[in-house]
């Protein structure tokens, strides 16, 4: 998984839903404020789609290559206001 200071490894298991690995993802870079966040790959058609919380992440369409699975952790969504809806500064970093 890629962020903007690192490439992380996790490791994947057949049963690991999207919410767990997402929720292991930002709780090793240390986010809280969680809800703006997710998780981006490559589908089989080479189309960028968020990872799916309700579903394993082995089950998703991910694009078939011999390479591990490689998703970049992203903003989904942006506040209207920065100061008054983010409160960690690791956030708006």
């Amino acid at each position: 998984m890629d962020t903007v200071d690192a490439n992380l490894k996790f490791v994947i298991y057949s049963n690991t839903t999207g919410k767990e690995l997402f929720d292991q993802v930002v709780k090793t870079i240390g986010v809280r404020e969680i809800w703006f966040f997710g998780l981006l790959y490559i589908d089989s058609k080479d189309f960028p789609c968020w990872l799916k919380h309700n579903k394993k992440v082995l089950r998703q369409d991910f694009k078939k290559t011999s390479e591990p699975l490689k998703l970049t952790f992203l903003a989904r969504f942006y506040p209207e206001d920065v100061s008054e809806e983010l409160i960690q500064e690791i956030t708006q970093v």
